[in-house]
């Protein structure tokens, strides 16, 4: 009797360990669906509320970072490049934290805010879905996903189907 609680127990651990690597895997390698542009933002720069849907119209990349994630600086720096390369209007670039507004300005403050626009979200982004940093997604003018990337990605390799969409 006391064999088959031990080995039921075993078992248990073994389900139940599975289960969280499961789980842990699917949160690094599985970007969540893009359910949050109605949550509300409020621009560091401007110090002025809005929403991701604000920006239907525009193509927009938006990323997800906190301040001391190096692949999301590095990914800003690649935002700042492109955004010079697209040179339109209708191309916006939003990145979001969820730390203090203060630790996003010093951030902030390193780009050229003309390119970057940053936001504060009150909304925590792990209850966004948002696990790994950076998290980002290109939209389009309706504010569909077209593309999304985890842990940073070289966006420069993405002007040609930005301008292709700035041109739709």
């Amino acid at each position: 009797m006391k064999n088959k609680i031990s080995n039921l127990i075993f078992i248990i651990l073994i389900i139940l360990a599975a289960g969280w690597g499961i789980r842990w895997y699917m949160r690094k390698t599985i970007v969540p669906e893009m359910k949050f542009q109605s949550s509300e933002l409020i621009l560091t720069g401007a110090n002025t509320k809005t929403t991701i849907n604000n920006l239907k119209g525009n193509i927009v990349i938006v990323s997800f970072f906190q301040t001391w994630c190096g692949p999301c600086i590095q990914e800003m720096g690649v935002f700042e490049e492109l955004q010079s390369a697209v040179n339109s209007s209708g191309f916006k670039i939003l990145c979001i934290s969820d730390e203090e507004t203060d630790r996003i300005k010093m951030l902030q403050q390193r780009f050229d805010q003309s390119k970057i626009v940053f936001a504060y979200s009150a909304e925590s982004l792990a209850s966004m879905g948002i696990h790994v940093y950076p998290t980002t997604y290109l939209l389009n003018k309706k504010g569909e996903v077209i593309k999304s990337k985890l842990e940073g990605y070289d966006w420069r390799q993405e002007k040609a189907t930005i301008e292709k969409l700035i041109a739709e």
